[in-house]
């Protein structure tokens, strides 16, 4: 091999190396609805992203299957009742059998209408594809490229032997969080169901942001949104994509993000913004008008 193309080699990957710790990973919850229909192929486990989790996949498939062939099991389970409860049962039942979509097709509601994945440009959806790891109750973890069938199953369900899905998958999720956010700037907007899958202090990740959306009342008085913050949420990650180089480094993310503003008037806080050594929890606040 020549010396130029063995630095030519060692360029490249050198870049890529680069690239991998200049964008941020970002941990986001699937959601509670589902497109339905699908591309043409039935699920294909092996193809899926992080294939140490396969193993763990194929047995909560299975679990599932027996549990909604139990009317009982599947009504505690689901938490669902009349057509809807029999719905998510047809639709677990066949996991195995039906098309899938991408994740990213398949996971509909607030956030994802928010992030509106479609219309980034080719580069932004090269970032998004390669930042964001999707939390899911059956299959553990996700990239916004698997494809994967429609199915209901929350992470807080007790699936297998009495124990919470995040129970199963929190080991093997803070595992392969370990390797692939070490020394990466670290976006965790999970919900505290999501949370309880991956332990943050076994990851040696740059730093960890967490996200909270406030408003002030008149009188001071602070209220945390939650009706919204699943739309405010998913405009952050579409700004994070849009500037990932910034938003993945230590030393830009927190001026990059004190620069976002959402449509509806939230604002970075640095008087509500708490920093410890593992985790900064960034704080926007709206002012509401007496």
């Amino acid at each position: 091999m020549s010396p130029q193309l063995m630095a030519g080699i060692l360029q490249q990957l050198s870049g890529e190396c680069w690239r991998m710790v200049s964008i941020p990973l970002i941990l986001l919850p699937p959601s509670e609805g589902k497109s339905s229909g699908g591309k043409g192929r039935t699920l294909d486990i092996a193809s899926l992203s992080f294939s140490s989790l396969n193993e763990t996949r194929k047995r909560m498939i299975k679990d599932l299957i027996d549990a909604n062939s139990k009317p009982e099991y599947a009504l505690r389970l689901l938490g669902l009742k009349g057509n809807s409860l029999e719905t998510a049962k047809l639709d677990n039942l066949s996991v195995e059998n039906t098309l899938t979509k991408s994740a990213i097709e398949r996971y509909t509601g607030v956030m994802f209408d928010a992030i509106c994945y479609p219309t980034l440009t080719d580069a932004e959806k090269v970032n998004f594809n390669e930042s964001v790891f999707i939390m899911s109750g059956l299959f553990g973890m996700v990239r916004p490229m698997d494809m994967i069938p429609v199915y209901k199953l929350k992470m807080g369900a007790k699936l297998h032997n009495g124990k919470a899905c995040s129970w199963i998958w929190k080991p093997l999720l803070t595992d392969i969080i370990a390797q692939e956010g070490r020394d990466r700037v670290i976006w965790d907007l999970l919900p505290v169901e999501h949370s309880a899958a991956w332990d943050p202090l076994g990851v040696n990740a740059a730093t960890r942001f967490t996200v909270k959306f406030v408003q002030r009342r008149p009188d001071g008085n602070l209220k945390t949104v939650s009706h919204w913050s699943k739309t405010l949420k998913g405009a952050l990650v579409r700004f994070l994509i849009s500037n990932a180089e910034k938003s993945g480094s230590v030393k830009t993310a927190m001026t990059l993000v004190s620069g976002f503003v959402h449509p509806e008037g939230y604002e970075l806080s640095e008087e509500y913004t708490v920093e410890s050594d593992s985790v900064t929890q960034l704080v926007f606040v709206r002012e509401l008008v007496g």
